[in-house]
């Protein structure tokens, strides 16, 4: 394979997953509310405070705060780690 074709299949492959991280954009939303609000309601359950979950998580109460309200996306090892801080499966945040 030439350099020229390399390249262009690169090229190919990076637009294609510039395409598929953004297909579905309102889909991402929704979800990302739907944990939010999971995520919000475990915490309240807890009794833990913005403050309290973030410092447990190392994150800060305003990430917190994006993370519940569905305006940042959760990374699969946040979530994970959100789940046993919250003693919850992730399993919890999808229903």
């Amino acid at each position: 394979m030439s350099a020229s074709s390399r390249s262009e299949t690169q090229e190919a492959l990076t637009q294609e997953l510039r395409n598929a991280a953004t297909s579905s954009p309102a889909f991402d939303r929704d979800l990302a509310a739907k944990i939010g609000t999971r995520v919000a309601m475990r915490r309240s359950l807890c009794g833990l405070s913005k403050l309290q979950l973030g410092a447990r998580l190392g994150i800060d109460t305003a990430d917190v705060s994006a993370y519940e309200q569905g305006e940042k996306r959760m990374s699969c090892k946040l979530l994970l780690e959100t789940a046993r801080q919250l003693n919850a499966t992730p399993r919890f945040f999808f229903r």
